[in-house]
């Protein structure tokens, strides 16, 4: 008897994964990735869309997406929630901020129809590191040490 209850179980959980969310992974092509729904847009009521192809780094970013059939009700990247507008079968979203690689988008939602899908772009801008902001004024502050020294000569 136990051991019709072990194997329903694992039967019976192996078929509630394929409800579970359709993650997937989008690649940089430059600074710019795009992406789409895959498989069940918003299965399991969540999708999380992981980014590579990025330097190590911190990085400015804005997201945009755009979906049909489907109703937003969280979304962030990396822990930075995004503007959400659902206006009938349509949900809009955008998200700007600053983060450290890797970058993760996850969207929490409903569905209203089996094709219900959408799709995004997510744009970077590198951020400079401290010693880039140091280098830059030591450069200033030599050129001017520079044009200093020259008028006084003149």
């Amino acid at each position: 008897m136990k051991l019709k209850t072990l194997a329903s179980s694992i039967l019976l959980a192996f078929a509630a994964s394929g409800a579970m969310a359709d993650d997937q992974t989008a690649t940089f092509s430059g600074l710019v990735a795009s992406f789409d729904s895959v498989g069940t847009a918003l299965a399991g009521g969540k999708d999380v869309i992981s980014f590579d192809g990025l330097a190590s780094g911190i990085y400015d970013f804005t997201l945009t997406l755009s979906g049909q059939f489907m109703s937003l009700s969280e979304a962030s990247l990396n822990g930075v929630t995004g503007t959400i507008i659902n206006i009938g079968k349509w949900s809009f979203l955008g998200i700007d901020g600053t983060s450290a690689t890797p970058l993760t988008l996850t969207l929490v939602g409903t569905t209203s129809a089996p094709s219900a899908l959408y799709s995004g772009e997510l744009s970077v801008a590198a951020v400079p590191e401290p010693e880039t902001y140091a280098m830059f004024l030591a450069g200033l502050g030599a050129l001017g040490f520079v044009a200093r020294r020259r008028r006084a000569k003149a």
